[in-house]
């Protein structure tokens, strides 16, 4: 019982600290090409931060729409008054302030599963530091064409990137895995 105190503890305590720990990258980020066209109004994209053991963090573009569970995205780059909004260019260049391992999975879906989508994310609660896999994955669970996708409790986003390689694999593949330069995985 006393682990599960201190790791809620951990869970609440870490956001509102993060403000307050350094820096210790003294170099500005890479600038790493991005080459990405945005969303189609019938697509989804996962996007997957993959630049450290198991991954760093999971986002999801449907068409124009971003959730970004537990991320920091909206609020950092708000701070920009030159910043326009959300768009997946620039939702995976800021990703690669970790490093460029970012993967990209697209997939164009049929317009009821689209609607589907588009509401689960309408009725998306807080998420939790460390769960944004779990949040993404939750999300797509029975939609198709991620009917082979299981809810979960607990994943990271390296194990959802994995989940999501075998539908962008083989000839039947339902979407396809791109890299920052639009290149394939």
């Amino acid at each position: 019982m006393k682990s599960v105190v201190l790791m809620l503890g951990l869970l609440v305590a870490a956001p509102l600290q993060a403000a307050e720990v350094p820096n210790w990258n003294t170099e500005s980020p890479r600038r790493v090409a991005v080459s990405l066209s945005e969303p189609a109004a019938d697509e989804v994209v996962v996007v997957i931060n993959d630049n450290a053991l198991g991954g760093n963090h999971a986002g999801l573009f449907a068409g124009k729409r971003l959730l970004d569970p537990a991320g920091s995205y909206v609020g950092v780059r708000s701070e920009d008054k030159d910043w326009s909004g959300p768009s997946l260019a620039d939702y995976a260049r800021y990703q690669t302030v970790d490093g460029p391992n970012i993967r990209l999975y697209r997939f164009r879906l049929q317009p009821d599963a689209f609607a589907q989508i588009e509401q689960r994310i309408q009725a998306n609660g807080f998420t939790a530091p460390l769960f944004c896999a779990v949040a993404v994955q939750n999300l797509l669970v029975g939609v198709p064409p991620f009917e082979s996708i299981e809810s979960t409790n607990w994943t990271y986003p390296t194990a959802l990137g994995q989940v999501l390689d075998t539908l962008t694999q083989g000839e039947a593949a339902a979407g396809v895995c791109q890299k920052l330069d639009a290149s394939p995985c």
